[in-house]
């Protein structure tokens, strides 16, 4: 039986293209006018294109959808910034070659398992481009767009080292696979520690904001810091479980959850309800 998917077309795929754009959208975070110079000047060979029609097929048609659709983005409009995990992925890049590796294996295997579930499918034997693509009910516009899905992701998968290219097709790369899955882990996590960090970016960011503090500024904040502090893997769906593991009443302090006023993005899931803020009371000891 096939599974229906409804995955993305990510027409941006190539990875080193992907991280300059987040490094133009992270430079010049809710400045569209800025992000939009920035990343056309990273597409020299467009300039054929008039300006408008430059900015409606790379800026608007390809960087920006590909990056949403990735999950790397928030906002819409002139609010555009960084997700948590892409801004962990370019904090990386500073912690050293093989931690950034494993960052970004982490995040595209998260994405992976959100949206594609390729990797699950390519774990036991070699697969070919069209065998897959026979065994998936893709929900897309035409048979070209389906292929283009496929094999966009995939070399995604294999550019980040999840999958190889064997001479019997597409397989998981089981070392690093194996890794990653530690890495994904957050059994393999220190839960003082992430405590410690979230309490710390809890008091920086909300000394701001009042106390009440977007959960996705939290997740950013804390990947940051155990990341520099700690090298330790921390993607947004590791945050948040770890932060639903986290006690919300003790009798140090109590976690409170703000509900969104709509629908937004990248929302905090506990008990079965969805929430966009978080604000924490110290409790005096006597």
């Amino acid at each position: 039986m096939k599974n229906n998917k409804k995955i993305p077309l990510i027409k941006e795929y190539h990875i080193d293209k992907i991280k300059s754009c987040l490094k133009c959208i992270d430079g010049h975070p809710f400045d569209r006018n800025k992000q939009k110079e920035y990343i056309l000047s990273l597409y020299p060979n467009k300039k054929d294109k008039a300006p408008e029609h430059k900015e409606k097929s790379v800026f608007r048609g390809m960087v920006i959808p590909s990056l949403r659709g990735l999950g790397l983005i928030i906002g819409y409009g002139d609010y555009i910034r960084l997700s948590a995990n892409g801004k962990f992925i370019l904090e990386s890049e500073s912690m050293g070659e093989e931690l950034h590796q494993r960052a970004l294996r982490a995040v595209t295997f998260e994405i992976d398992k959100n949206k594609f579930q390729f990797v699950d499918i390519l774990q036991k034997t070699p697969i070919s481009i069209q065998t897959l693509l026979d065994c998936l009910d893709i929900n897309a516009p035409s048979k070209k767009q389906k292929k283009e899905r496929v094999k966009k992701w995939c070399s995604i998968l294999e550019q980040s080292g999840l999958i190889i290219d064997t001479n019997k097709g597409l397989l998981v790369d089981y070392p690093k696979y194996k890794q990653t899955l530690l890495d994904m882990d957050i059994q393999q996590k220190d839960m003082e520690i992430f405590k410690k960090h979230l309490f710390n970016a809890y008091s920086e960011i909300g000394k701001e904001t009042g106390g009440i503090v977007d959960i996705a500024d939290l997740r950013e904040e804390v990947a940051v810091k155990m990341l520099r502090n700690n090298e330790a893997i921390l993607t947004e769906s590791q945050f948040d479980e770890m932060l639903r593991e986290t006690p919300f009443a003790t009798d140090d302090y109590i976690v409170s959850l703000g509900r969104p006023m709509g629908a937004e993005e990248k929302l905090f899931k506990y008990k079965g309800e969805y929430f966009r803020t978080l604000s924490i009371k110290r409790l005096k000891r006597e």
